[in-house]
């Protein structure tokens, strides 16, 4: 007689009482990134620990548990279930037989193993990472990284591991992984409000990072790195195949571009031509209006029709002191200006000067005029360009320092025309070409992160005109497509709406329960290696140092169940010790 259906649950707890706690809920942004939209929410200060089965994954991050939380959550582990541990407490790591040092690798650094996305340069975790010394011999477990001091030479004990225990498995990171990656996206807060570039006379967000992010890996999404070992770790220790969403609507695309113009004075042709060009890529763009722009509401409807979309180029630099009182009235001013004139204006948003003061002082005052989307993250100074200056291309929630999540993305800039790099753009962009080709590649074959790029229409038609083009012209040529900011957000939002639950049959055959999903999505399966199932639709791709079955899914918010053959689990390293 046939079994009922097990479900399968992922489970993220946090106990948001502890301040070590305070990254815990941006844990949950991280894997919702990663496309693990599956994960259930427990907080231990209000809710006792859940029972976990076999089938279950669980994710505890940074946080004292009581002794007997303790013996209760390694017991379920015994008796089949599988544990992630972020920065795990002494006392846990000692019931595994792991010995402290009593010493910390910090600033500290991961060397990745081979096999997991991000291996082959260490990256940056800004945090301590705990020292261990390794459990007697009869513990079987694998090191998926090791510490790094910040001369790159090894701290010989190690940053994550994957261990045996009972029927099942555990992992434990000895570092913060969340709080690692909200410090190389978001910056040093110490450096808040600071004047760091030596060059500007206003912050940006980019004084967050000088001396924070090392020139050695810069070119390098050390925070997608991050996001993605912990996936690969998640889906190796699982007891059954994880589903996930691919970062892209369709399975092909392995990259994306999203354009913006800060329009300043430009004339009406010089919008005209970068609007053409765009569209001879089969692109859009947003582009931010001044308050004395040159554009006519008619003509913001004709570019509105060919698919742009427009929003205010608040100007927000008068002085230091005027600039912290007044910005947040300017905003004000400016978003009502700009919906008398032109209509509802974009979600997203790219000030003049990009002025940024304080860590994410004004976050509230954006979100209040519904602005779900910033791009005031470049990578600013001028030799910063085409660089990962945040660890990423990618979007991710705002998160502070005292465990808000702001409902807006960040969505870091990664190339752009200013008047700084005119001579270099102009003159040679040959150089600018080489690197950003180098981030492409690398992108479309290994990271799959995105593209913030900017031009000004004046600096498009005067200087920056052979630089944008060629780079327009190599996504187009590699399919990535260019869209205008509303395109992306939406996509961010109605990806991150999308709910997946599985369900485990007696066959071992995987039952999947999409809801909420709107438009197009790619439902990812891993796979064992030789192993292709038959599923209407579905093609086998390697991405992300693993096989995946992709499954195209189009939806109009019902509820979608997908019938997933059995499908064997990949097998994961050996163990290391």
């Amino acid at each position: 007689m046939a079994q009922q259906p097990r479900q399968m649950r992922q489970w993220l707890l946090i106990r948001s009482s502890q301040p070590e706690n305070v990254y815990g809920r941006f844990a949950g942004e991280i894997l919702k990134s990663e496309g693990f939209n599956g994960f259930d929410l427990v907080d231990l200060d209000a809710e006792s620990l859940p029972e976990l089965t076999a089938d279950d994954v669980a994710i505890l991050t940074r946080c004292f548990l009581h002794k007997a939380e303790i013996e209760q959550l390694l017991a379920m582990v015994r008796n089949g279930a599988r544990l992630i541990c972020l920065q795990p407490s002494w006392t846990l790591a000692a019931q595994l037989g792991w010995k402290s040092r009593k010493r910390v690798t910090y600033p500290g650094w991961i060397d990745i193993a081979e096999g997991y996305p991000g291996s082959g340069t260490p990256i940056q975790a800004h945090v301590p990472i705990a020292e261990y010394d390794p459990p007697d011999q009869n513990a079987t477990y694998t090191i998926a990284a090791r510490a790094v001091r910040s001369d790159w030479t090894n701290a010989d004990c190690p940053a994550a591991v994957v261990q045996s225990v009972g029927r099942g498995k555990i992992a434990l990171f000895f570092y913060d992984l969340p709080e690692a990656v909200a410090r190389i996206r978001f910056g040093n807060p110490d450096l808040a409000s600071h004047l760091t570039s030596g060059q500007w006379g206003w912050p940006h967000a980019s004084d967050l990072f000088d001396g924070h992010v090392d020139e050695r890996v810069i070119n390098l999404p050390q925070a997608d790195f991050h996001g993605q070992f912990l996936a690969k770790v998640l889906t190796d220790i699982a007891a059954h195949p994880q589903p996930r969403l691919w970062y892209y609507p369709d399975a092909a695309q392995r990259s994306a571009a999203v354009f913006q113009s800060d329009g300043d004075l430009s004339e009406p042709q010089q919008f005209a031509a970068l609007s053409d060009c765009l569209l001879q890529h089969r692109g859009a763009g947003t582009f931010y209006l001044m308050a004395q722009t040159k554009l006519t509401p008619s003509c913001v409807a004709d570019l509105r029709a060919k698919g742009h979309t427009f929003g205010p180029h608040v100007f927000g630099v008068d002085g230091e002191d005027d600039l912290y009182f007044r910005f947040p009235q300017r905003l004000d001013e400016e978003t009502q200006r700009f919906k008398q004139r032109f209509g509802e204006p974009s979600r997203t948003i790219q000030c003049h000067y990009a002025p940024w003061m304080g860590y994410m002082n004004w976050l509230a005052d954006h979100v209040r005029h519904g602005y779900r989307l910033l791009f005031a993250y470049l990578s600013i100074p001028p030799q910063r360009l085409n660089t990962y200056m945040c660890g990423s291309g990618r979007p991710i929630r705002f998160y502070d320092r005292d465990g808000t999540t702001y409902p807006c993305w960040q969505q870091p800039v990664i190339s752009y025309d200013d008047s700084s790099l005119a001579e270099l753009m102009g003159n040679n962009p040959a150089p600018l070409l080489e690197k950003f080709e180098a981030n492409l590649q690398a992108s479309i074959n290994r990271t799959h992160s995105a593209f913030g790029i900017l031009s000004h229409p004046v600096s498009f038609c005067t200087y920056s005109r052979p630089y944008m083009e060629a780079c327009f012209d190599r996504l187009t040529a590699e399919g990535v497509p260019i869209c205008n900011g509303d395109q992306w957000c939406d996509h961010l939002e109605r990806r991150d709406a999308v709910r997946v639950r599985t369900l485990v049959n007696d066959d071992n055959s995987l039952t999947c329960i999409v809801s909420n999903l709107t438009g197009r999505q790619t439902l990812m399966i891993p796979l064992a290696t030789g192993h292709a199932p038959q599923l209407d639709g579905a093609t086998r791709v390697r991405r992300l140092e693993q096989d995946y079955l992709f499954i195209p899914l189009e939806g109009d918010g019902s509820e979608i169940h997908l019938n997933i053959p059995a499908v064997p689990k990949a097998a994961t390293q050996g163990p290391s010790t």
